[in-house]
């Protein structure tokens, strides 16, 4: 028996490679038809008809349905360039620069969703429109259903295209084209993943907020990020027992709590007591001899850590101290105030809290009640009263006072005036005297980098926070 030439090989190969080419092809075209049917269901069967009958307010029906329209015209003329076109790659690279369009969607999903089931419990008359419409033949898909197909979209787009360059011959023209496409495609799909791992991460810390006994401390502030959390023993300082502890480590601070109720679930409203914030900038975490075993050192504090294995262990180190990596290099080119802080422990946190209530009562005064400076004047700030509130194992220094000075004193001025502020106006650019500053306690004054009267900011508990 002969066996089959090379050139008969090479002709059932070719012929494979077209054949499941003409595959992906037709793959590609029918379910882009597909794909606006879905988008006319959500179109023709609730967004008009909730926009002709204003069934909901405008604010709601654009957070809501706000990007479908778009969405559908876009695809539309994908759909007639895939048809009239045979080079995909071009068809795609044309509507490439509008698939931005897709992340948008994909920012504002999680909003929409949120949106839509507080419509659907509150206004009566919205939910027995979409139950009625949910309901009908040619339509049999609930509205969620429908909304999230858009977030999905892209991702297909990916992989069709991946598989169709997977069956091309890299000599054709259309080879260099699609890489083109597909590189355009990707760079969406991939801000789309960010966007959705984005939003998880803001619920997520949402979550972990609700979970803090009383609030303490407020984790949720702008660029604020949660990389890792879990469940960790914290050995004592005689080494002889080891307590379970939650540890949640964002980019910038490094928490502690303890669980309210043992074997409770952490997500209940009020379950974690926070113990200790670690400013993360000062921290600094290695493997200690023992499986699992490592230690987390942030300037006084010291703290031996005992995870369930050696890897989860390294994962905890590499983790930490790549947050201090990343972080250290931001604040290289910008400077994060929370980097600056010492670690604050639990009594802290609610002493803070405590301050900035009583200080909406208290009063700014002069410290020379007979002199009016032309060009300077001195103003005392009143903080802590309680001298020993703090933890025992931080040795707070004495230290000289600092002095608000502000050019121009009010032509008024006479006697010992005072003046009322609102936190909120209070102490806007402080210059503390050394970023190891100790905490200060009764009277402190301190010193105004800025010309003319200024709206000072709200804290008033000073650096050591």
């Amino acid at each position: 028996m002969t066996s089959p030439s090379p050139d008969r090989n090479m002709d059932e190969n070719k012929e494979r490679r077209l054949r499941l080419r003409k595959n992906v092809l037709d793959e590609i075209i029918s379910s882009e038809e597909s794909y606006i049917k879905q988008l006319d269901m959500l179109l023709n069967g609730f967004v008009r008809p909730v926009r002709d009958k204003n069934t909901i307010p405008k604010h709601s029906f654009s957070a809501i349905f706000g990007d479908i329209e778009p969405l559908y015209s876009l695809n539309v003329v994908l759909h007639d360039e895939l048809q009239k076109s045979e080079n995909v790659g071009s068809a795609f690279l044309k509507i490439a620069p509008y698939l931005k369009l897709y992340s948008t969607y994909a920012h504002d999903y999680e909003l929409a969703t949120r949106s839509l089931q507080a419509l659907r419990k509150s206004n009566k008359a919205f939910e027995a429109f979409v139950s009625q419409q949910e309901r009908l033949p040619h339509i049999s898909r609930k509205l969620e259903a429908l909304l999230i197909v858009p977030i999905q979209r892209v991702p297909r787009y990916r992989l069709l295209l991946t598989e169709l360059i997977a069956h091309t011959d890299q000599t054709e023209e259309e080879y260099t084209i699609l890489n083109a496409a597909l590189k355009q495609v990707e760079a969406v799909a991939h801000h789309i993943n960010e966007q959705i791992r984005e939003q998880e991460n803001v619920q997520r810390m949402i979550r972990i907020q609700r979970s803090l006994a009383q609030g303490n401390p407020k984790i949720i502030t702008p660029g604020r990020r949660l990389i890792k959390e879990g469940s960790l023993r914290k050995v004592s300082a005689d080494s002889e027992s080891a307590h379970h502890r939650y540890f949640i480590l964002f980019n910038d601070m490094l928490l502690y709590c303890r669980v309210r109720s043992p074997g409770s679930e952490i997500n209940h409203k009020g379950s974690l007591i926070c113990n200790c914030v670690l400013p993360l900038r000062h921290c600094k975490a290695e493997a200690v001899v023992g499986d699992g075993l490592f230690r987390v050192t942030c300037r006084d504090e010291c703290l031996l850590l005992c995870s369930d294995t050696a890897e989860e262990g390294k994962q905890w180190v590499e983790t930490i101290n790549a947050a201090v990596e990343q972080l250290e290099a931001n604040f290289r080119t910008l400077r994060k105030e929370s980097s600056s802080r010492r670690p604050i422990r639990k009594r802290q946190l609610h002493q803070k809290d405590s301050l900035m209530r009583k200080f909406h009562q208290k009063k700014l005064t002069l410290t020379d009640q007979n002199t009016c400076l032309p060009n300077a004047f001195e103003v005392q700030v009143l903080r802590s009263e309680n001298i020993d509130s703090h933890s025992p194992r931080q040795n707070p220094t004495s230290k000289s006072p600092r002095v608000i000075k502000l050019p121009k004193w009010p032509e008024s001025c006479s006697g010992s005036p005072s003046f009322t502020y609102s936190p909120r106006k209070l102490l806007a650019f402080m210059s503390p005297s050394s970023p190891n500053s100790s905490p200060v306690h009764e009277v402190q004054t301190v010193t105004l980098k800025r010309e003319g009267w200024l709206y000072f900011l709200a804290s008033i508990v000073g650096d050591y926070f």
